[in-house]
C-alpha cells in the first residue's frame, strides 16, 4: 500500500513538471516578463538622461543667477557706501588675499582711492545698520560684510601685523558733514592670549583736534562679555581698547546715533568746538610700510 502510494505521488510531480515545461502559456509569461523588464529599463534610462539633463540645466542656471545677484549685492553697497564720506568720493573696496608668515589666507578689502591707496580695511561704519555690542568671540573672528559696516576681526589684525610693519589711518567725519583723519606711521596688535593688546601706535599726524587714540597704547580688547575694566558695559557694550578710568580717548564702536552722549561713536576733541561730538562714519585701515 505505502509503496503504490509512493509511485502515485512520483508520476504526479513528474505530470506538472512537463506539463510546465511544455505549458506555452508558461512559455509566454516568461517572454511577457522580461520585455516589461526591456522597456521598463529603456524608460528609466530615458527618464534618469532627462532628469540629469534638467539638473544640470537648473545648475548653471543656478550659477549663473548667483553670480548675478552677487554682483548686484556689490553694486548696491558700494552705491550706498559712496555716502560713507564726503571727502571720499569713491570708497569702493577691492578684493585681495593676505597670506601670513604661518600659512594663513586673510580675504581682505583695499581701498585703493585714499591717501595713495592700498589701504586694507579694518572697521567701517555709516549708517548704524550693523550692531557693534558684540562678544569677545565675534570681534575676535569678525562681523558684518565686507564693503558694507564690519569689523574684520582681530585675530586676522594680529596674524597681519606681527609678521610685517603697518601704517594706520582713521577717518572720521560727524553728522554735520566736518571732516578729520588721524594718521599713525605705525600700528601692531598682540596675541589673543594677551588681550590682543594694541602693542604700537606711532607718531599721530592728521586734521583730527587731538591725538586721542594714542591714549589707547598698551591697553588691552574688551567685550561686554569679557570686559577687563567695566567701560564696554558703561559706554555702549562696543568692544574696543578701552583703559582704566576715563575709559577711552577715541571709541569708534559706540552706538551710532546723532546724540550728544559718550556711549555715541566719539573721538574726544575732534574738533576744537565741542569735547565730545557723535560721530555718522568712521573707517580704520592699515597699510605696509614702504621702505623709505
Amino acid at each position: 500500500m505505502m509503496n503504490r502510494q509512493l509511485w502515485v505521488i512520483i508520476f504526479s510531480i513528474l505530470c506538472i513538471v512537463q506539463a510546465e515545461e511544455d505549458n506555452p502559456t508558461t512559455e509566454k509569461m516568461e517572454e511577457l516578463g522580461i520585455a516589461t523588464i526591456n522597456n521598463f529599463t529603456r524608460e528609466f534610462n530615458s527618464y534618469v538622461e532627462a532628469v540629469s539633463q534638467v539638473l544640470a540645466d537648473l545648475e548653471l542656471t543656478t550659477t549663473a543667477s548667483i553670480t548675478q545677484i552677487k554682483h548686484r549685492i556689490k553694486h548696491l553697497l558700494q552705491e550706498k557706501c559712496n555716502l560713507c564720506s564726503a571727502k571720499a568720493e569713491d570708497p569702493a573696496l577691492d578684493q585681495g588675499y593676505v597670506t601670513t608668515s604661518n600659512g594663513s589666507v586673510i580675504p581682505v578689502s583695499y581701498d585703493q582711492t585714499r591717501f595713495g591707496g592700498g589701504w586694507i580695511v579694518l572697521m567701517q561704519r555709516y549708517d548704524g545698520t550693523v550692531r557693534f555690542n558684540r562678544t569677545w568671540a565675534e570681534y575676535r573672528d569678525g562681523f558684518g560684510m565686507a564693503g558694507h559696516e564690519f569689523w574684520l576681526g582681530l585675530e586676522r589684525i594680529h596674524q597681519m601685523t606681527k609678521d610685517a610693519e603697518y601704517e594706520l589711518m582713521i577717518e572720521m567725519q560727524d553728522f554735520e558733514g566736518n571732516y578729520k583723519y588721524a594718521g599713525y606711521d605705525a600700528f601692531a596688535v598682540g596675541p589673543e592670549e594677551e588681550r590682543y593688546p594694541l602693542v604700537t601706535v606711532g607718531e599721530f599726524n592728521g586734521t583730527a583736534y587731538v591725538n586721542s587714540f594714542g591714549e589707547h597704547r598698551g591697553y588691552g580688547f574688551s567685550t561686554y562679555d569679557n570686559d577687563d575694566n567695566g567701560c564696554s558695559n558703561q559706554y555702549g557694550r562696543g568692544g574696543w581698547w578701552y583703559y582704566r578710568k576715563s575709559c577711552f580717548g577715541a571709541s569708534l564702536t559706540g552706538i551710532w546715533q546723532n546724540k550728544q552722549d559718550w556711549k555715541s561713536i566719539s573721538w574726544v576733541w575732534f574738533s576744537t568746538e565741542q569735547k565730545q561730538v557723535p560721530l555718522k562714519f568712521a573707517r580704520m585701515m592699515m597699510r605696509l610700510k614702504t621702505a623709505e
